[in-house]
C-alpha cells in the first residue's frame, strides 16, 4: 500500500509541475509516418529523476527527443510480434490501467486545492519557520578516484586557479561553472562535505580528498553568510509538489477511515493497521546538485 501511494503520490505531484503546452507546438519527429509535438516531448521530462528535471530545456530536449522515438519503434516491433496478447503482458497492462485511473483519481480530487492564494500562504508559513544559521556558496571539483583528486590539491598549492581545475577536470555538469555549487546550509550537504565546509575561510580549499557517493570531492569556499530565505517563485514549484503530496495522504486517510481493512501475514494471521505517515517534505531544503543544474541563491 506505502509503495503504491508513494508512486501515485509521486506522479500526481510530477503532473502538478508539468511543462506547460507552448503557444506554438510544432511537430519534431516524424517515426514512420507518426508524428510528435514538443510537448509530447517534454511531458516525458517530468518522469525524469528530480535532480535532471532542472537541467535546462535545451539541454534536455534532444535526450528526451531521441527516446520518444526509441520508445515508440520497441512498441511497434513488440505489437507486430503480437506481445500484447501475451497473458503475463495483458496482466501488466491491466495493473498499470489500474494504477492510472487511480492516479488520475488523486489528480482530480485534490487539484482545485491548490491555488495560488494557498501556495502563497504556505509559502508565507515556510518563510516565517525558515532557520536562522549560516549558508556556504561552494565550489567543488568531482573525480573518480581519490589520486585524481590529490594532484589537483597539489596543483591549488602550486598556485593553478580552482575554476581553471574544475573545467578542465571535474566529472560533472558544474565544471562548465568552475565547480560552482550555489550556496548551502550545514543541513542541505552530505555529512562529509557539510564537516569540512564549515571549517574553511572564504578562498580556502579542502586540504584532502573528500569521499562521498558522488565520488571524490576537492572544495572551496566562496562566501559564508547568514542563510537567505527562497524567493516564492523559486520555490513555488516545489511547494505545489509539496501541497499535492500532503492533500493526497490526506485523501487517502480518509479513505482508508470509511474501509474495512484487514491484513494478515504470509502464514494467515492478522496484522495491525499501520497508519500512513504524513508528508514530510521540506520546500526550503534542497539535496546537493545533479551534473549541469548547479542552483544558487542570490
Amino acid at each position: 500500500m506505502k509503495t503504491s501511494l508513494l508512486k501515485s503520490i509521486s506522479f500526481v505531484a510530477f503532473l502538478a509541475a508539468a511543462t506547460p503546452l507552448h503557444a506554438a507546438d510544432p511537430v519534431v519527429a516524424n517515426v514512420n509516418g507518426q508524428k510528435f509535438t514538443y510537448s509530447q516531448v517534454m511531458e516525458a521530462k517530468a518522469n525524469l529523476p528530480k535532480q535532471y528535471q532542472s537541467a535546462p530545456d535545451d539541454k534536455i530536449f534532444p535526450v528526451l527527443l531521441n527516446q520518444i522515438v526509441d520508445t515508440n519503434l520497441i512498441e511497434k516491433a513488440a505489437s507486430t510480434e503480437g506481445l500484447e496478447n501475451k497473458p503475463e503482458v495483458k496482466k501488466a497492462i491491466e495493473k498499470a490501467k489500474e494504477g492510472i485511473i487511480a492516479q488520475a483519481y488523486l489528480l482530480e480530487k485534490v487539484k482545485d486545492k491548490i491555488t495560488d492564494a494557498a501556495i502563497q500562504e504556505k509559502y508565507n508559513e515556510v518563510i516565517k519557520n525558515f532557520p536562522k544559521e549560516k549558508e556556504v556558496h561552494l565550489r567543488h571539483i568531482l573525480v573518480k578516484d581519490q589520486a585524481i583528486a590529490q594532484s589537483i590539491i597539489k596543483a591549488l598549492k602550486n598556485g593553478t586557479d580552482f575554476k581553471k581545475l574544475a573545467k578542465e577536470k571535474s566529472t560533472d555538469g558544474t565544471k562548465n561553472e568552475g565547480g560552482d555549487l550555489g550556496f548551502f546550509r550545514k543541513s542541505e550537504l552530505p555529512k562529509e562535505l557539510a564537516e569540512e565546509a564549515f571549517t574553511l575561510k572564504p578562498g580556502a580549499y579542502s586540504q584532502t580528498p573528500i569521499k562521498t557517493d558522488f565520488g571524490w570531492h576537492v572544495i572551496m569556499v566562496e562566501q559564508l553568510r547568514d542563510a537567505v530565505p527562497p524567493k516564492f517563485d523559486e520555490i513555488k514549484t516545489e511547494l505545489k509538489g509539496l501541497m499535492t503530496q500532503e492533500a493526497v495522504v490526506a485523501l487517502v486517510k480518509g479513505l482508508r477511515a470509511t474501509a474495512k481493512i484487514e491484513l494478515f501475514d504470509k502464514d494467515g494471521k492478522p496484522m495491525p493497521l499501520e497508519p500512513e505517515k504524513e508528508a514530510t517534505a521540506t520546500p526550503a531544503s534542497k539535496e546537493l546538485p545533479a551534473p549541469a543544474s548547479p542552483q544558487e541563491k542570490k
